[in-house]
């Protein structure tokens, strides 16, 4: 930031026109599915100000190490920083979206029918033990007497689209990128858990937001993104008795 300043003073001796882009550096947490991440950041792209944004993806402990010394100007997570943290940290809620479940087309065609108790015993793909989304889903698979036959456990949600693609099993995403994942992925809607949500966090160091950049990220995830109303597809149902249709 000093030599780039540096740099402005002398373009500016030299009467030459700068166009230093604004910088931010952001931490998002490796449980944060990427498709999420893309949504929430996306709109720093089209402020007035050329950007430049430095990514970075890591466990949410280590981001929060960063972020404590400066080096980070927001980190995006799908649960809040701990209170017990020995650094100084501000949580903002940017909003919550419900789940939906998601396989290639063969697979989400057979699952559909009977959803939710059609996923009793069938390939699940998970995220692993001890994110957010995998403890939300635990309860409610417990709720609705549901047990998939887990095949697989991700920390990288990429791979496990990979995984969905090949028709390994259906896996979770959260609804409010539903028709990213169907554009770009090809990939079909199952159904929605109703009473499945999941909420999504910037956390920064600072109470009071000032920079541009991480002002336009919470001010349109939560007036845009996640503002939609969450309607759930199908009504929960209990998975049908032994013997039972």
């Amino acid at each position: 930031e000093i030599f780039a300043l540096g740099q402005d003073f002398l373009h500016s001796v030299n009467q030459q026109p700068t166009a230093r882009p604004l910088r931010v550096n952001i931490g998002i947490a490796d449980s944060l599915p990427k498709l999420v991440s893309h949504e929430i950041i996306k709109p720093i792209f089209s402020l007035s100000q050329p950007v430049q944004a430095v990514c970075l993806e890591n466990k949410t402990s280590d981001l929060l190490a960063q972020l404590a010394v400066y080096r980070l100007d927001i980190v995006l997570a799908d649960e809040p920083a701990p209170s017990a943290l020995p650094i100084k940290t501000f949580n903002h809620l940017l909003g919550e979206s419900g789940v939906t479940f998601c396989a290639e087309r063969k697979l989400a065609m057979k699952l559909r029918r009977q959803f939710p108790g059609s996923l009793h015993l069938e390939p699940m793909l998970l995220p692993t033990s001890g994110t957010a989304l995998r403890r939300t889903l635990e309860k409610w698979f417990q709720e609705q007497d549901i047990h998939p036959r887990v095949v697989a456990e991700f920390d990288d949600a990429a791979l496990m689209k990979v995984a969905a693609a090949d028709g390994l099993g259906c896996f979770p995403l959260p609804t409010v990128v539903l028709g990213e994942a169907i554009t770009r992925y090809g990939f079909q809607a199952i159904g929605e858990a109703a009473g499945c949500d999941v909420q999504f966090y910037a956390i920064t160091a600072e109470r009071k937001l000032t920079h541009p950049a991480v002002l336009a990220i919470t001010s349109n995830a939560r007036g845009v993104l996640f503002a939609k109303a969450k309607h759930p597809a199908n009504p929960p149902q209990k998975r049908p008795a032994s013997g039972q249709p």
